[in-house]
Order: C-alpha cells, then sequence, then structure tokens
C-alpha cells in the first residue's frame, strides 16, 4: 500500500471525525464477516455480515490513519536528524528518543519490551 499524502490524511480525518478506532477484536471479526460472505455470498446471514463487516469500515480506517500519521511523523523525525548528522551535527540515540517524545509518540511500551528482551539475553550469555 501506498503512503496516504497529508492532504489525503486530512481529508480522512475530517471523514472520521465522529469515529472511534476499532478495538483489535473487530478487525478480526470484521475479516472473518468478509470470509464468511465469500463462502455463502446469497444468503441472508451474509447479508447481515456484510453490513457488519461495512460497518466496521470507519473504525478500521480511523486506525489506519493513526498508523498513517504516526509513520509520517517518524520518518519526518528520523529525516530531520539524519539530515541535522550529514550536516554536522552530532545527534545521539538519546537526541531520537528525545524528538519521537516530542512530536508526541510514546514509545514506551516498546522500550519496555526491548529492555526486558535485553534483559533476558543477558542473562543467557555465559
Amino acid at each position: 500500500m501506498g503512503r496516504m499524502s497529508p492532504e489525503q490524511r486530512d481529508q480522512l480525518a475530517a471523514a472520521l471525525r465522529r469515529i472511534n478506532t476499532a478495538a483489535p477484536e473487530l478487525v478480526l471479526a470484521a475479516v472473518d464477516w468478509q470470509r464468511a460472505t465469500r463462502i455463502h455470498p446469497s444468503s441472508a446471514e451474509a447479508d447481515r455480515l456484510a453490513w457488519r463487516a461495512a460497518d466496521a469500515v470507519p473504525p478500521i480506517a480511523h486506525n489506519l490513519l493513526q498508523a498513517e500519521t504516526e509513520l509520517a511523523t517518524l520518518r519526518t523525525v528520523i529525516a530531520s536528524l539524519v539530515v541535522a548528522n550529514d550536516r554536522g551535527h552530532d545527534h545521539n540515540l538519546g537526541d531520537l528518543r528525545q524528538a519521537v517524545k516530542d512530536a508526541g509518540i510514546d514509545l514506551t511500551p516498546e522500550y519496555t519490551a526491548a529492555d526486558a528482551l535485553a534483559r533476558a539475553q543477558e542473562s543467557e550469555t555465559p
């Protein structure tokens, strides 16, 4: 999938203004509903499931918008620091961590998981 332009993200945000994000269970259910309609395409149950899957599209689109926005922000932060380094600044990973935080992206769960993995690997090393 190609990335959305800022204008496309703005248009989608406007369309989804009052829509909440989709819980992971809804995303999986929508896939299951769509699959079920293909197995029995002409049944009343398939029609009901098709409507349920269609109703799941806006919240799933909201998730997509959040992911697209976060990806664009991360790419911009990384590119800014790389260009600054190319121009003689000496940025380090601490600067990257702070720039990502300043951009409104909370990576605390990822840092926690990475730290736990590193600790586990360290305890296995003889």
